[in-house]
């Protein structure tokens, strides 16, 4: 990583300051400007002004000036990576504590649900993935994507929870996917790896579908992501406490219940109204004179036009 990274925040830095600080000429601060921008970070420039990062970015001094709580305390804050699941893998494989937070301003192979891309733009979003090491039975596990949709939406302020595992915004458009990575050896489980995509600000080839957060709020990235973290920290520590003392805070920011809804699942697909949450997370469809639960499936929230019930 270039040395100019850790001297530029969100406001404007003057070149000759700046090569001071790092002991080089303004020339070679410029190279590495350009440098760090090719890598994928958000670094702006303007004439008479000099050099910074697009405001709000999560710098790993600006996330610890917030950060809350153990979640966050190792931290890694990349330019451009295949995909920041693939990168916290190896830190669990190493060992690396639960709460290790690895984050990109763009992905290459970023994906969602069932191999699904996930679109990132440097300086627009955030793109991150959480270890977790819980202590929980395996019948608990789909509980987590809910529980981390819980926190993010406490996080943001507006939108609805789509199960299992997306934030929809006021209008119905999506703001954020969350997926869950698993890695399990017999009855016990050894790591998850929380991977959640947050559209922030409008980037390109953000399809007509997908909303920015910013268009209904004032955000900043950092505050956002910090905020997540604390309450993802305490929902989670809910989660084990109580398996189902979150499920009623969850049920009641949901835009898929009492709605009616057309699911794809494994075995076919299933219409109906959705009334409940099983304690297992499963989603309960009534319709056609019998009710099901859905562990696993593609919802479309039939006639949505956004709010929450």
């Amino acid at each position: 990583m270039l040395p100019l990274l850790d001297h530029l925040s969100g406001r404007y830095q003057s070149g000759q300051a700046l090569a001071q600080r790092l002991g080089v000429s303004r020339t070679a601060v410029w190279k590495q400007a350009l440098a760090l921008r090719a890598q994928g970070y958000p670094v702006e420039t303007q004439r008479g002004w000099g050099y910074r990062l697009a405001p709000g970015s999560p710098t790993p001094q600006a996330l610890e000036a917030l950060r809350e709580g153990r979640f966050g305390a190792f931290y890694a804050y990349l330019g451009t990576v295949e995909s920041t699941q693939e990168v916290l893998k190896g830190w669990a494989l190493d060992g690396a504590e639960e709460g290790a937070v690895v984050l990109a301003e763009r992905q290459l192979k970023g994906r969602g649900r069932r191999g699904r891309t996930w679109i990132s733009g440097s300086g627009k979003s955030l793109t991150f993935s959480v270890l977790l090491r819980p202590t929980l039975p395996l019948s608990a596990l789909a509980l987590i994507p809910l529980v981390a949709g819980l926190a993010l939406r406490e996080a943001v302020g507006v939108g609805g929870l789509k199960w299992p595992n997306d934030l929809l915004a006021p209008d119905g458009r999506k703001l954020a996917g969350i997926l869950l990575e698993a890695q399990v050896s017999g009855e016990e489980v050894a790591y998850v790896l929380l991977g959640v995509g947050l559209n922030v600000h409008q980037a390109p080839g953000l399809p007509p579908e997908a909303a920015a957060l910013a268009e209904f709020v004032e955000v900043s990235r950092v505050e956002v992501l910090a905020r997540f973290l604390s309450r993802l920290e305490a929902r989670y520590a809910e989660l084990h406490r109580n398996p189902q003392g979150f499920l009623l805070d969850y049920k009641a920011l949901s835009c898929t219940l009492g709605r009616p809804v057309r699911v794809q699942t494994p075995q076919g697909e299933v219409r109906g109204v959705a009334t409940d949450l099983s304690p297992d997370g499963s989603l309960v469809v009534e319709g056609q004179g019998q009710t099901c639960q859905i562990g696993a499936g593609d919802v479309e929230l039939i006639g949505y036009a956004g709010g929450v019930p």
